[in-house]
């Protein structure tokens, strides 16, 4: 998808989650690489008062499950983003979405990515 592409659709996706406190990190661009593995980049916005840290999660549209795929992500210092993979799925397929979250509290969403799918063979 063309990098404007993904800012619109990462702007759409978090639309739906209102007005925030002070979080203020939001997706800005989110890629599905279909390499052998499938990997996801991902990259975010902050401002001064957002939190020092976030979990990212995968959140399967239909059964809203969450796998943890990124812990701990420091909310400063990575200019070009982050990639994770596809392990903490344990090959299971359907349509996600990438999920930032307050640390280790998949309850208190900051941003949400748009839908992409996950098939047998992205794994």
């Amino acid at each position: 998808m063309a990098p404007l592409a993904d800012e619109i659709n990462a702007a759409a996706s978090n639309a739906g989650l209102g007005r925030r406190q002070n979080d203020g990190i939001g997706f800005t661009n989110v890629q599905v690489r279909r390499n052998n593995p499938t990997e996801i980049k991902y990259r975010w916005s902050y401002h001064d008062r957002s939190p020092d840290r976030f979990t990212v999660w995968f959140r399967n549209v239909k059964t809203q499950e969450h796998y943890k795929a990124e812990p701990y992500v420091q909310t400063r210092g990575n200019p070009n983003g982050k990639t994770t993979g596809l392990s903490s799925l344990n090959h299971k397929t359907g349509k996600y979405q990438l999920v930032i979250t307050q640390y280790n509290n998949w309850d208190n969403v900051y941003a949400r990515s748009y839908t992409f799918n996950i098939h047998n063979s992205d794994f």
